[in-house]
């Protein structure tokens, strides 16, 4: 029996070749010898396989699913799935350790220490993705996978046991908050743990330790009251609610080892996350607005974004991009620690009463005969305005035939999109600097 493929399901198979659906939808059933036909094997082999007499390699999974029109996983016993690391996963999708390395592009001992450790590679963003793309299956699974990796779960709970020696060494220290030293030996051993650098977790955890800190300091207030207040009710109250802090700081430090598994698995470069953060303050939704990727970011950092994430598409040769669901999760749950990371750039707008972004709506328009809703990300009106006399309005190509023109004359941002010709030009809006230049005002862009 091949390595690694004991979860294989004979059933599955069988099932399979004779429910087979066509392209079409049709029944398309398969005999056992037309089967064989198609994955290069013989009729007395496929029956071999459906009655468990023997077992498919990890090529031959892939072959024969692929005539089935299912996915190789579906091929194996999925009763056990929940119990499945990565290891075991890529072997039901069918694939070696070295072949899945070269899907990835990437060195075979990288990969190993991805599959063996849980540690996603610092510079492939979009690593995740191209897992679950390579696999053919669903980010949820991948992630229960990674989850049951044995050195994951040793990893959390030793990152519990290390949170909690930090919490209790800093987050109770007198004077102002500075977070833990950088040569902290719990610092210092979770950088290796997550394969990071001590700077990036010494950032991470004083921004975690520190919510914690604030807690901790709303405790010994109500302490004060409960102590020496003259009012019995008060006293009662305060008494209570010292209980309720306790229950959510216990409750938020048991979260932070998820939190930074979580995190260290799917954070982006600084690029991307100000990309995600635009679209995030310009409420982009699934099956709702876009925003042109040109006013977003340049073309090798929207390249980088995970389509987990961002959604893109183009609408007559102009690229356009909204957030996922999963985008949205993924900003709502980690703003924080992108804050930590990235001190001077920019954050998500907190959200008003009426549930928007910030104070000023984004500007929506539409392009010449598409009924699709645009809008322009908040932070780009507004570095026009700091870095731009008057109010516009400001005209930039989106494309070599579509200018957009943007205006906040009378206080009231608008913009519009139209056909305008302009030959031998290129994209006028710069979007690392996001400075935008009349036609006649630039004489470089050719």
């Amino acid at each position: 029996m091949a390595r690694g493929l004991a979860d294989f399901d004979p059933s599955a198979l069988y099932r399979f070749r004779r429910d087979r659906v066509g392209r079409d939808g049709s029944p398309a059933p398969l005999t056992a010898e037309g089967l064989a036909k198609l994955a290069g094997t013989s009729k007395a082999q496929i029956l071999a396989y459906e009655n468990g007499h023997r077992t498919p390699d990890p090529a031959r999974i892939r072959e024969l699913a692929k005539h089935l029109g299912v996915r190789p996983v579906d091929l194996m016993n999925r009763e056990g799935q929940r119990h499945w690391d990565v290891a075991a996963m890529r072997r039901a999708s069918g694939m070696t350790a070295n072949e899945l390395s070269a899907e990835l592009v990437m060195s075979p001992k990288s990969y190993r220490r991805f599959e063996q450790q849980g540690i996603v590679p610092a510079r492939r963003p979009r690593f995740l993705d191209d897992m679950v793309h390579a696999l053919l299956i669903s980010h949820r699974m991948l992630h229960a996978a990674i989850d049951n990796i044995p050195a994951v779960v040793e990893r959390r709970w030793q990152t519990g046991a290390i949170i909690t020696m930090l919490a209790s060494t800093y987050v109770h220290r007198p004077g102002a908050w500075k977070g833990p030293d950088l040569a902290d030996p719990g610092v210092v051993q979770l950088s290796t743990m997550y394969g990071r650098p001590a700077q990036r977790i010494q950032r991470i955890l004083t921004r975690l330790l520190g919510e914690l800190r604030q807690m901790s300091v709303r405790m010994q207030r109500e302490k004060i009251i409960a102590d020496f207040d003259p009012e019995p009710a008060h006293q009662q109250q305060a008494k209570s609610a010292i209980e309720r802090w306790e229950d959510v700081y216990e409750l938020e430090m048991s979260r932070i080892p998820a939190r930074l598994e979580g995190f260290h698995r799917s954070a982006q470069p600084s690029g991307a996350w100000q990309v995600l953060v635009d679209l995030n303050d310009a409420e982009t939704r699934p099956e709702g607005a876009w925003v042109v990727a040109s006013l977003l970011g340049r073309l090798e950092t929207m390249e980088q974004l995970p389509p987990s994430l961002v959604t893109q598409t183009e609408f007559d040769g102009i690229p356009a991009a909204r957030l996922t669901t999963a985008g949205h999760s993924h900003v709502r749950n980690f703003q924080e620690l992108y804050i930590a990371l990235y001190p001077g750039l920019r954050r998500p707008r907190p959200k008003t009463k009426l549930g928007s972004s910030g104070s000023r709506p984004p500007v929506s328009f539409t392009l010449p005969g598409n009924q699709e809703r645009f809008v322009v990300p908040p932070s780009t009106i507004e570095r026009l305005l700091l870095t731009s006399k008057g109010s516009g309005p400001w005209d930039m190509w989106i494309s070599p035939n579509v200018r957009l023109t943007l205006n906040t004359a009378g206080g009231r941002p608008a913009a519009a999109a139209q056909e305008d010709a302009a030959p031998g030009r290129t994209l006028l809006f710069d979007p690392a600097t996001q400075v935008a230049k009349r036609p006649d005002e630039t004489t470089s862009e050719a």
